[in-house]
């Protein structure tokens, strides 16, 4: 309590504010999340090395399908051997180039089309792009690897698969995205057939 000049008494009120948590409170609002960036890595190493061990087969393929005018027209087998070697080489670091921009792709649309996630170990995101992008090209090059197949799409049913696997993950996914408006949901299923369609044709 304090006095003032003209005698008068005056209270000064102190106001002591109350500290509550430090950590905001969790909003009833669900986090959105892409696929973690651990498990693309995993996937592209993964398929690169099925991609690898095809290089044999890919190999054998090139050589059984030169022409014969060519081949006699090189003549020595160790040059011919050789630019199967160039082919082959190339042809594997082309395919990794390409699978690194599917692999963009498909993580843009695993972030803007539907940004949702499904937790594995407790710590890891998965989107449904990114299943759609691993169903579409690892389990293709290891059936090519395990049976020594060079055209896998010669098999039945091939080209039935990929918009099968595609509208086998957008079912396990939809819960993520069942509350889309209806032009979303369009939007939905054609980037996932249009993404396994790549696949397909390529």
């Amino acid at each position: 309590m304090t006095s003032t000049e003209d005698g008068r008494e005056s209270e000064t009120v102190i106001s002591v504010a109350k500290v509550g948590k430090l950590r905001p409170e969790p909003t009833a609002a669900r986090e959105w999340v892409s696929t973690s960036r651990s498990l693309w890595i995993a996937g592209y190493i993964l398929l690169m090395a099925l991609v690898a061990l095809r290089l044999p087969l890919t190999r054998r393929y090139l050589n059984a399908n030169v022409p014969a005018d060519v081949r006699s027209e090189i003549g020595d087998d160790r040059l011919l051997n050789l630019s199967m070697t160039v082919g082959t080489v190339l042809f594997f670091l082309v395919y990794a180039v390409i699978i690194a921009l599917y692999f963009s792709l498909a993580a843009f649309l695993d972030k803007r089309v539907i940004p949702g996630k499904s937790v594995l170990a407790g710590r890891l995101n998965i989107g449904a792009f990114f299943v759609i992008a691993i169903l579409a090209t690892i389990p293709v090059n290891l059936f090519s690897v395990v049976f020594g197949v060079i055209q896998p799409r010669e098999i039945p049913g091939y080209w039935a698969y990929f918009p099968s696997m595609a509208v086998l993950a957008l079912a396990i996914f939809f819960p993520h995205w069942r509350g889309f408006s209806t032009g979303r949901k369009i939007l939905v299923v054609l980037s996932a057939m249009a993404l396994s369609t790549i696949v397909a044709i390529g």
